[in-house]
């Protein structure tokens, strides 16, 4: 057995590592950089979803027996993603108030930019309907739908955490994510490229699909054979490289990747590297900051670069600040805030607590 819910916690360096490559993955996709793998760069939230399933219930299994408890790990998580996301939408702020024209560059500038909508995004709730989903730091879309995971979380985990088999949870997290292909190609949607209401059902069928990977490691699934690393890589690419039919294939993808991140194989070992991992910690601040540093250097340029060698010297460039400045907001505000938060819950362990996407 793997991994068992009533033992001690450990720290899963891979995992941490997958969650930093998804994150660099997003970053290059919001570059517009036209090279077939970074052009589905958004299924880097896809993997997110899962991951924050995943991470979630393994940290927290069986440790919500009461309210307290509960509104614990409510205050856990509000520390560990509100206070960069305060910061971050401050900026955004400070921009379009100080940049000329900057919000003007935008359609329909007053449901991006406006008071309301910046209203529902300081509380989270940008996505739940109503709103522009993508209004102001539009990455934070994702952070919207998995805080009403968040909310909602004692019910995922009495949804998925039943079954003592190893391979029903499988089956039921592969279930959902044909469900999910399904109603988007009833809509019409050829990709996972969706957020509102779409991304709300996107978030719920992949998180959910996380928490029963989970559970099926908790009861004691096999090491996956060698082939897995291989199946996990080819369906990544064809996924990438078929076109964007075949984009929900990264969903299966991205579960055996979980599931050999947490088992010591060749991917393991891989996403387990040093700076792979270092790029996992910062990986939130990537996640956050990548989207506002790309508006501030367009309103800038002004597509003077556009289509030149200078603009991949300067994407170059904004890769290296984004990680620089990363990294000094995960020293200086995402740590000291997820301290804060675990002096309620002190069972949260270091290098566990997922991003959002």
């Amino acid at each position: 057995m793997l991994m068992n819910f009533a033992h001690e916690r450990r720290n899963i360096p891979a995992l941490t590592g997958l969650r930093g490559v998804a994150a660099a993955w997003v970053m290059l996709f919001h570059m517009t950089i036209g090279i077939p793998i970074v052009r589905y760069g958004y299924l880097g939230v896809d993997a997110f979803f899962i991951l924050s399933g995943y991470v979630l219930t393994y940290v927290y299994a069986g440790k919500l027996a009461n309210v307290g408890d509960y509104f614990g790990f409510l205050r856990a998580r509000l520390a560990r993603i509100y206070p960069l996301h305060l910061a971050t939408l401050c900026v955004l702020a400070l921009m379009v108030v100080a940049l000329p024209d900057f919000a003007d560059r935008y359609p329909i500038p007053d449901e991006r930019w406006g008071f309301g909508p910046f209203l529902a995004s300081l509380f989270l709730v940008q996505n739940w309907g109503y709103f522009l989903p993508t209004s102001w730091n539009t990455p934070a879309w994702s952070l919207s739908a998995e805080w009403f995971a968040y909310l909602i979380f004692p019910l995922f985990l009495f949804a998925t955490q039943w079954s003592r088999s190893k391979i029903t949870p499988l089956v039921l997290a592969g279930s959902l994510f044909l469900a999910l292909y399904a109603a988007f190609t009833l809509k019409g949607m050829s990709s996972l490229l969706a957020g509102g209401v779409p991304g709300m059902l996107r978030m719920t069928c992949e998180f959910a699909a996380g928490c029963l990977l989970c559970r099926a490691v908790a009861n004691g699934l096999p090491r996956l054979p060698p082939v897995a690393d291989i199946a996990a890589l080819a369906l990544l690419l064809i996924a990438v490289m078929a076109g964007e039919a075949f984009t929900f294939l990264a969903l299966p993808a991205v579960a055996l990747l979980v599931l050999l991140a947490v088992q010591q194989s060749p991917t393991a070992r891989l996403l387990s590297k040093a700076p792979i991992v270092f790029l996992g910690e910062i990986s939130y601040s990537i996640y956050l900051i990548h989207w506002i540093l790309i508006q501030g250097s367009q309103w800038f340029l002004s597509g003077r670069l556009a289509g030149t060698s200078w603009q991949v010297i300067w994407n170059i460039g904004l890769v290296l600040v984004c990680i620089g400045i990363s990294t000094l907001s995960y020293r200086w505000i995402e740590q000291p805030a997820r301290a804060w938060g675990r002096t309620k819950i002190r069972q949260v362990d270091k290098g566990l607590v997922p991003i959002s996407t």
